[in-house]
């Protein structure tokens, strides 16, 4: 399990700078056993996927639904940042959100609303975070 974490974090990473295409993308997740996307009219349930690092439920167009845990004492180093929104809603657990250089604890039942271009990272502390979110365009 530790090999594909790392591999989908690498795949992420090099989605995230630019460095391959979204259907290079869509194809090594599909391969690392990715979950597709399921064409935005299917119903999904998000608790299915508890204990996924990352898995993308729905995709239309304009839009894209993902479910994912971070473990007890994640942390990112790098920031990211997005072409469009992002939504995140705290499903369990608790983590530290920092957006635009602010720090900002979440909790279970917090939606964290994170703008276009905003460099922002989580981590975690003593306790896994399960979580959703939604990207508005479709990014991952």
């Amino acid at each position: 399990m530790a090999n594909k974490d790392f591999e989908v974090k690498q795949i992420l990473k090099a989605y995230r700078q630019g460095l391959i295409s979204d259907e290079l993308f869509a194809e090594q997740m599909q391969e690392l056993g990715g979950n597709g996307a399921t064409g935005g009219l299917d119903v999904a349930n998000v608790f299915d996927h508890r204990g996924s690092l990352f898995a993308k439920l729905q995709e239309t167009p304009m839009s894209q639904t993902v479910a994912f845990t971070l473990p007890a004492g994640y942390g990112n180093d790098t920031e990211n940042t997005h072409k469009g929104d992002q939504i995140i809603y705290a499903i369990e657990g608790c983590a530290t959100a920092k957006v635009s250089g602010t720090e900002q604890d979440i909790k279970a039942g917090d939606v964290l609303m994170i703008p276009a271009g905003a460099p922002h990272t989580l981590r975690t502390g003593n306790e896994s975070f399960f979580g959703f979110t939604i990207l508005a365009p479709p990014e991952l």
